[in-house]
């Protein structure tokens, strides 16, 4: 099965799945408004959630409209604490209400790379933005609370590894720093550990800078973890004990410094 065609990757359930890593979120985060994200070093918790929050709105601009909103005109977040989270929430419900009533098959503005430009694209790219940083946030409290992140929901993540490795990564390495790029050369193998009904695995050639589906000799670096893992080692997060890398591990290393 190829990725854009998982289980997954129906409105409903990817829209409940938003709904839930949504509320998620901010609960985490009004534990402490200050408290740093390791793998968004910019942001605090408020930042991340106005991040968020501007991100929903600009989404719900999106799909009502059918046009394109500049991500410089999003709505920015209140300047006040106090307001932030009665303004997350009012995003989330309005976005996910829109979201709900749009025919999926609808066209809309999208930043697709492959020409995919249908309300449906959306519902994904919500899952799984609110998915990894509800990660993000719980994975910032671990150290004081002693509470681990919870994974990503298997199918939001298997759904985001196929987002990733067809929209996004051509065109990070197309504009990479040309010493990263060099280190990126052969295959690369993700192997979901959890996989199963279709999920995975995803075979990546680098050097042509496309997911393959026929390939099935030796990969010239293999990962294998959960889908969640995987996802979040193709992001540049940093899940304990994280997945396990097998072959070239300079390549695993030149990954690292691929701005995402």
């Amino acid at each position: 099965m190829l990725p854009g065609h998982l289980p997954g990757d129906q409105p409903d359930f990817l829209l409940a799945s938003a709904a839930d890593d949504g509320r998620d979120l901010l609960a985490t985060a009004t534990s402490d408004w200050d408290r740093r994200i390791p793998d968004c070093p910019a942001w605090n918790a408020a930042e991340l959630v106005g991040h968020m929050g501007s991100i929903l709105a600009w989404m719900a601009t999106i799909i009502t409209t059918g046009r394109a909103v500049a991500r410089t005109d999003r709505e920015p977040p209140p300047a006040g604490r106090s307001t932030l989270s009665a303004w997350y929430e009012g995003h989330l419900a309005r976005t996910l209400a829109i979201m709900r009533q749009a025919d999926p098959s609808a066209p809309a503005w999208t930043f697709s790379s492959r020409g995919d430009h249908r309300v449906g694209w959306w519902h994904r790219r919500l899952a799984v933005e609110i998915a990894i940083h509800r990660w993000d946030i719980q994975h910032a409290t671990a150290a004081s609370t002693n509470v681990p992140p919870e994974s990503i929901g298997r199918l939001v993540a298997a759904a985001g590894i196929g987002e990733f490795l067809t929209e996004f990564l051509p065109g990070l390495l197309e504009t990479a720093d040309p010493r990263v790029r060099e280190g990126l050369r052969g295959t690369l193998h993700l192997d979901p550990a959890d996989q199963h009904g279709g999920l995975g695995p995803w075979r990546v050639d680098l050097d042509a800078r496309t997911l393959t589906t026929t390939d099935h000799s030796p990969a010239d670096t293999a990962i294998r973890g959960s889908c969640s893992d995987l996802l979040l080692w193709l992001t540049n997060r940093h899940p304990s004990p994280g997945p396990e890398i097998f072959g070239r591990a300079d390549v695993a290393r030149a990954w690292l410094q691929l701005q995402r």
